[in-house]
């Protein structure tokens, strides 16, 4: 029965900025405050505007002091964010701070492995091996590659190989190392 409210940083400066525009602040409020979980990705989409920084400090500050669990995701650690309010840093500095790196090759496997199954198709083990060693980058585009190569095995009839996979991700953006 907990209350839980996910948002990204973008999402969350629209919703500031379209309360303030359509006079809603109450309401913007309760959402953000009336929570048991609160879940913000990419808070690095509010750096440098000030209201959004402003209501994000007050709420952050109502979850937190009546005990309420924020977890908060950035591509770089608060001292890189260009936070205008100091106060705001130290809050994203008081808990528990993890750098969450790309999947090794074998987790790279096993996550292929996974899709594989709930895609419910057939790829060989040196195809994903393949795959894996290719796209070192995050989840979402070792996903993107299987995905790719499998439609394309599909649709035009051709066995799953090592060398379909090679033709498919020729252009992929496979050697990207960002963050997931």
């Amino acid at each position: 029965n907990l209350r839980v409210n996910y948002v990204s940083g973008d999402t969350f400066t629209y919703h500031v900025v379209s309360s303030i525009r359509e006079d809603r602040f109450g309401a913007f409020r309760e959402a953000y405050r009336d929570v048991d979980i609160w879940l913000v990705d990419d808070i690095q989409f509010i750096a440098s505007r000030e209201r959004t920084e402003s209501e994000f400090f007050q709420a952050f500050n109502t979850l937190y002091e009546t005990g309420k669990q924020i977890v908060i995701t950035s591509d770089r650690p608060p001292k890189d964010l260009q936070i205008m309010d100091a106060r705001l840093r130290s809050r994203f500095e008081w808990g528990l701070m993890t750098d969450i790196k790309a999947p090794d090759l074998e987790t790279r496997i096993a996550i292929l492995q996974k899709k594989v199954q709930q895609e419910g198709a057939h790829a060989p083990e040196e195809v994903l091996r393949y795959i894996a060693t290719t796209v070192n980058a995050n989840i979402r585009v070792l996903e993107g590659a299987l995905v790719k190569v499998l439609a394309a095995s599909s649709l035009t009839g051709e066995e799953i190989t090592v060398a379909l996979a090679m033709e498919q991700l020729r252009d992929h953006s496979t050697m990207s190392s960002a963050v997931m």
